[in-house]
């Protein structure tokens, strides 16, 4: 049966958020509904614009499933997205027509998705398609309560940052490129193209960023959003400390402000994304303060990916 297309726009936001938490509640009814920030960046894009279309069989009357390809030319790699109703038996064509305007555009990119832990049948059929399990995943959370106010190292202080302030925006880049430049997947990226993507999230997500710093600068920061407030959850985009501070503590400092600073403003919970191969110790300090994974998520890859499909 001809599977049937259209480009998402917004106004499809409440279509595509009833496909997510469809897809998403029928593995946990814990796993957190799609906000939407979160579906204006999968209708608009995480870097470059998104190629975003809604799916259905051609005799049905209503959306099943949809595609979101996300490029990231200073990475040159695809992030693709597929979420599909519980009840949607067809997998592949919308699969297949992802693979098909990814190969049509950049053949020789690397091409990385997602999949729920818990997905048997999208992963069988990655698994058939030749695909692997590149790294794993955790959304953490912790309930918040009261604790005592970070206690700041002697010499050190938090601000938060304007970000709308070029010079302030430009010492935020140093410390988050220089804080994650050991970790997988990252490529640098010069200061234009990086506050470009902070400042066209500001609007939808509330991003809200304190520096930790030093007589010397920044020496670390915290990144706080409001994308999962629907879920009345504090979210900690990001959170790092520059190579030659690591070890000291100061990451557990952040943390903790960010703790209080979220239960002041009464969120509830406060969550958070960690990879769980991540070499800097972050998982180990997630867990000292209470947090616990609640979802787990499987990024797959296949080098060959852009060399026809595979023999089914």
């Amino acid at each position: 049966m001809q599977m049937v297309t259209r480009a998402a726009t917004t106004a499809d936001i409440p279509i595509i958020q009833g496909i997510v938490d469809a897809y998403q509640l029928s593995f946990d009814a814990k796993e957190k509904r799609l906000g939407e920030a979160e579906a204006h960046e999968l209708i608009e894009g995480f870097f470059e614009p998104a190629t975003t279309l809604l799916c259905r069989q051609g005799s049905s009357i209503d959306w099943d499933s949809f595609i979101s390809l996300h490029p990231d030319e200073n990475r040159e790699r695809f992030y693709l997205d597929l979420y599909f109703l519980p009840d949607c038996t067809n997998l592949d064509d919308p699969f297949s027509l992802a693979l098909s305007i990814a190969r049509n555009l950049h053949p020789q990119w690397r091409l990385w998705l997602g999949v729920h832990r818990k997905d048997e049948r999208y992963r069988e059929m990655l698994e058939r398609r030749g695909f692997s399990i590149l790294r794993k995943y955790w959304l953490m959370e912790v309930e918040l309560k009261e604790i005592e106010p970070a206690h700041l190292p002697q010499g050190l202080h938090l601000e938060e940052v304007d970000l709308l302030d070029d010079q302030r925006r430009h010492d935020f880049w140093r410390v988050h490129q220089d804080s994650f430049s050991g970790h997988f997947g990252f490529k640098a990226r010069e200061f234009e193209n990086w506050s470009e993507l902070l400042l066209r999230n500001i609007e939808n997500m509330k991003n809200r960023v304190w520096l930790l710093g030093s007589a010397d600068g920044p020496v670390g920061f915290v990144e706080c959003t409001e994308e999962l407030l629907h879920e009345e959850t504090a979210y900690v985009a990001g959170l790092g400390v520059r190579q030659q501070f690591q070890g000291r503590g100061y990451g557990e400092t952040l943390l903790r402000f960010a703790i209080r600073h979220e239960f002041d403003l009464g969120r509830k919970k406060l969550a958070l994304n960690v990879d769980t191969g991540n070499e800097s110790g972050a998982l180990r300090l997630y867990e000292k303060v209470g947090m616990k994974p609640i979802s787990e998520w499987h990024q797959y890859e296949n080098l060959d990916w852009a060399q026809g499909e595979k023999s089914l």
